[in-house]
């Protein structure tokens, strides 16, 4: 062997040990990623037992192939490294899919079975008030609602308790019988201060004479508690018995979704898992209800001020079927969630113009969105736009009544993208617009047993709405203290209509009911719609139309 040889022989050598080190190496990562993975897609419970046992076939196959190319100690060793390369890239691949698992877990448990309702009380001063802080309200006359009229009674009298230690011991209190009169009472400067539940912020806004109180007035100091709610009525069939989810829109100042608001929106989702119908039943924020709580009259968005289970209540025992479940979404959650499916295809009834308008973000904070033009029938629309669809009255002449049709052809379209394979590109940015602004009380093991049982039946859900109406008047409201606010009467006959269509999806058959020309389920075109739902047989004339945004 000459002097030249020798070198080469010692660099082939040192090749051959340094790829079949470089082998085994990546035939171990793949294995422990190959394991980490199949581990924590177990965990989730999503996927069915045939889809895993197809992993865990092709995920074996790649295994025993890299084994099959690494062992043998005098195989060519390019093929070693390339093998080795490939198994590297695809462990890789494999921890970004075991990440995307783990945090879609997360995202989901972050979002299923909460009971939780956040109460939200705020000591309210003058905008113009010196007071920056609960310490420079010393000697303030501090306003409060009476017992009887305070929704939050139990957090009015725990704030007190809270404040008192940095007012000397002492917290002077004046009562007053209804909301408006503590209003008042701060204007006046009888009261230097007054404590109100984050949901009357809305209810006053929504009063004509107190339009503005909201940028009057000055939040120095907030006080919240958490309770858990009980479940409403746990459903341990969801994937093979009919159930009801109510579902509530709410356009609350605080980014936590578990605080008490006003429900701008009200829909039923009657859905029966074996016949694949879904019925949404809307119903106008306005419409005038007895309080489950008490009987009282009420708009029915004020019924939310009590809790997401008072406003499920009250329904309820409109329509004479019990909530199974609630979801709630943010309208500024609703944003995020049609970005992340990638736009939604909505069906519009009409061409309209939006006239523009103020919406809460993230942060509560308000922001502009400026007008869009809608055409009649499909339209692509991203968040922005579908936030603006889905929010617009003043284009109609039917007002909330096309408005609520519009909300329901949004959550319609974004059914129809969620339960589509297209969802699969941008699953986790769905994950996280949904896991910071949607919560319900379906819990993981519901929401994994419906996800299973589409990806076992691979169906298209057929989905069918009707909105009730009624007619409009003047009428007092409990929760703003007896004013005399803009309201809309139950219409009897379309009440019973959709007290029959949900009937007719818990038996498990198709809903039937004369239909316009869009498709869709139309109450203006059903007989009696003049008529009154438990309420005054003569219209009562409007003295003054007070309306909520």
């Amino acid at each position: 062997m000459n002097e030249q040889e020798q070198p080469r022989r010692r660099r082939r050598r040192l090749y051959r040990t340094s790829a079949d080190w470089f082998g085994l190496a990546a035939m171990g990562l793949l294995m422990i990623c190959s394991l980490v993975l199949l581990v924590q897609l177990m965990s989730t419970k999503l996927l069915t037992d045939l889809y895993l046992i197809l992993i865990e076939i092709v995920l074996l196959l790649i295994n025993a192939g890299h084994v099959i190319i690494q062992l043998p100690i005098r195989r060519v060793k390019t093929s070693k490294v390339v093998c080795g390369l490939l198994a590297v890239i695809l462990s890789g691949l494999m921890l970004y899919g075991s990440v995307a698992a783990a945090s879609g877990k997360s995202a989901l448990l972050a979002i299923a079975g909460k009971n939780l309702q956040k109460t939200t009380s705020y000591v309210v001063v003058m905008a113009d008030d010196p007071a920056r802080s609960i310490g420079d309200t010393v000697g303030y006359t501090f306003g409060i609602l009476s017992e009887d009229a305070d929704i939050s009674a139990d957090n009015t009298s725990a704030l007190l308790d809270d404040i008192k230690d940095g007012l000397g011991g002492r917290v002077d209190t004046s009562t007053y019988a209804d909301l408006t009169s503590l209003a008042d009472a701060l204007y006046d400067g009888n009261a230097g201060a007054i404590i109100l539940n984050s949901g009357y912020l809305t209810a006053l806004d929504s009063l004509d004479d107190y339009s503005t109180f909201t940028q009057d007035t000055r939040i120095i100091y907030e006080f919240s508690t958490t309770k858990e709610l009980e479940p409403i009525k746990p459903n341990a069939s969801i994937t093979s018995q009919p159930f009801v989810v109510y579902c509530s829109g709410i356009d609350a100042r605080s980014s936590d979704i578990n605080i008490q608001s006003l429900s701008d929106v009200n829909i039923l989702a009657v859905i029966h898992p074996r016949t694949h119908q879904i019925l949404l039943i809307n119903t106008p924020r306005d419409y005038y209800v007895p309080l489950a709580r008490n009987g009282q009259r009420d708009k029915l968005t004020h019924a939310g001020m009590y809790g997401i289970d008072e406003s499920a209540a009250v329904l309820g025992n409109l329509y004479g079927v019990e909530a199974d479940y609630y979801a709630r979404v943010n309208f500024a959650g609703l944003k995020k969630i049609v970005d992340a499916l990638g736009g939604v295809d909505v069906n519009s009834d009409y061409e309209f113009t939006t006239v523009g308008m103020e919406v809460p973000n993230e942060n509560g904070d308000g922001v502009h969105m400026a007008g869009y033009t809608f055409t009649k029938g499909i339209n692509r629309l991203n968040g922005e736009q579908a936030l603006c669809f889905a929010r617009e009255r003043h284009a109609f002449d039917d007002g909330d009544n096309q408005r609520g049709k519009n909300q329901m052809a949004v959550i319609r379209a974004i059914v129809d993208k969620a339960s589509s394979p297209a969802i699969l590109k941008g699953y986790q940015k769905v994950l996280d617009a949904v896991s910071t602004s949607f919560i319900t009380s379906l819990t993981y093991e519901d929401i994994s047993s419906l996800v299973q049982m589409q990806l076992r039946d691979n169906v298209h859900w057929n989905i069918t709405s009707y909105s009730v109406s009624g007619e409009g008047g003047i009428e007092p409201c409990y929760s703003a203290g007896g004013e005399e606010l803009w309201v809309m009467w139950p219409d009897a006959t379309q009440i019973n209509t959709a007290k029959g269509l949900i009937q007719q999806i818990l038996n498990g058959e198709t809903p039937t009911l004369p239909q316009d020309d869009t498709g869709n389920l139309n109450p203006s075109k059903m007989p009696g719609s003049a008529g009154h739902f438990a309420g005054p047989q003569t219209k009562r004339e409007d003295r003054k139309r007070r309306e909520e945004p």
